[in-house]
């Protein structure tokens, strides 16, 4: 499912929400922001933070522990740069504990959307193990 939550012209935003996927250790869903028609996801089955777009455009990921049935909270941002390149931020933490200074993934495009409505989103395999969002925040840029 991918829900927005804004006009397709919005840009210069960040999107935070705290994310959870049910399942087990074989298996387990995806659950994420959008940002500027980037998804920043925990996937579970992987145990990745990735950043993707048309996965024929962009597709990169990184290490990330996730566990079932444990609440995370999910942050991204997109900055482009004048040249028309830009980067996309994420990182994720156990909800509850301090926001950590350093991103997890950082992805440079070279031709990034400069604009795109803010959204959730989750993945099923299946439609066996279940996704939960709360606390959905959309703020402007630091």
């Amino acid at each position: 499912s991918m829900i927005f939550m804004g006009h397709p012209d919005d840009s210069g935003y960040t999107v935070q929400a705290d994310v959870m996927s049910d399942g087990n250790r074989r298996g387990g869903s995806v659950v994420g922001v959008i940002c500027q028609r980037y998804i920043i996801a925990l996937d579970a089955n992987k145990n990745v933070i990735e950043v993707s777009s048309n996965p024929n455009r962009v597709q990169v990921t990184e290490p990330f522990k996730f566990k079932t049935g444990q609440w995370y909270t999910i942050k991204a941002m997109v900055v482009p740069d004048d040249d028309g390149s830009g980067t996309v931020y994420g990182k994720a933490w156990p909800r509850g504990e301090d926001e950590p200074n350093e991103w997890s993934i950082a992805t440079k495009v070279p031709n990034v959307h400069a604009q795109g409505s803010p959204g959730i989103y989750g993945f099923s395999p299946q439609s066996r193990h279940r996704v939960y969002v709360d606390n959905v925040k959309v703020q402007p840029n630091p």
